[in-house]
């Protein structure tokens, strides 16, 4: 097990915090089934999004981030996979011009994070590229649905999925949307008001490409992300120590919410 730990900083009165892992992923102790036959139903990637590439701290990024996030409406957009996410997510998502981006290659923070960049989505050839030029944004009602929006994005070199956690109700969604949708782009502090938290998974599967999160706030969350950071190594600390004894795939799915801290169905 390698700890997660984040580092810190302030920029225009927003608090940003940084977990940079690099080759340290969190579960170093893994299954030995991820590397195995599957059956064709209930998996550890329909389940988690969890694979043999992009192991067991995949649960453990999407039980953080919504644990992080409790309490606020969840809405994401999983960056240029819009229409796989919509398939998998089974709704219409809400267009916005902006979305915030993470170069997935670079080392430091200061050079990952690259802010609000024009929404950008695949579409097939002679698609009206207004509609390739807009990001999706979706409603999280469950951390089920948080998987299902990395599972529309990880199966490329690198993915990106950005949580927005705002106060609940229809007016402070509106004003996410607006933020979102201006001419120009826009600033954390614009997006989050008072109470919002930015969460962005970044998933690297390809050789070069790294995972890391980053959470942004008004608010100082270093006890709050101290206090949930400290309970994921906990969890990983068990799970490591039964992983070996997990003798089949409804065995290991049984041990992922203990690993994550978050029932999938469970809002």
């Amino acid at each position: 097990m390698h700890p997660i730990r984040f580092d810190d900083s302030t920029s225009d009165g927003v608090r940003l915090f940084h977990y940079l892992p690099g080759d340290d992923r969190a579960v170093t102790r893994h299954w030995p089934g991820l590397c195995q036959h599957w059956p064709e139903e209930e998996t550890p990637f329909t389940e988690w999004a969890v694979n043999n590439c992009n192991t067991e701290e995949v649960a453990v990024y999407t039980g953080l981030a919504w644990r992080l996030t409790a309490g606020l409406d969840r809405y994401a957009i999983p960056t240029y996979y819009r229409d796989e996410a919509e398939h998998l997510l089974k709704q219409k998502p809400v267009m916005v011009s902006w979305e915030y981006e993470v170069d997935a290659t670079a080392p430091t923070a200061a050079a990952r994070n690259k802010g609000s960049v024009p929404g950008r989505t695949a579409k097939p050839f002679g698609a009206e590229p207004d509609d390739a030029r807009r990001a999706g944004l979706f409603r999280l009602s469950t951390p089920r649905d948080l998987v299902s929006a990395l599972q529309a994005v990880i199966f490329d070199a690198w993915s990106e999925t950005t949580v927005f956690a705002v106060a609940p109700g229809p007016e402070r969604l509106q004003r996410l949307v607006s933020a979102l949708s201006g001419p120009t782009p826009p600033t954390l502090a614009d997006v989050l008001e008072e109470e919002g938290v930015l969460v962005d998974l970044t998933i690297g599967s390809d050789f070069d490409y790294y995972n890391s999160i980053t959470v942004a706030s008004r608010a100082d969350l270093r006890h709050r992300i101290n206090d949930l950071t400290a309970d994921c190594a906990r969890r990983i600390s068990v799970y490591e120590q039964r992983a070996g004894d997990l003798a089949s795939v409804p065995d290991f799915l049984r041990a992922m919410p203990e690993l994550a801290g978050v029932d999938l169905d469970i809002p």
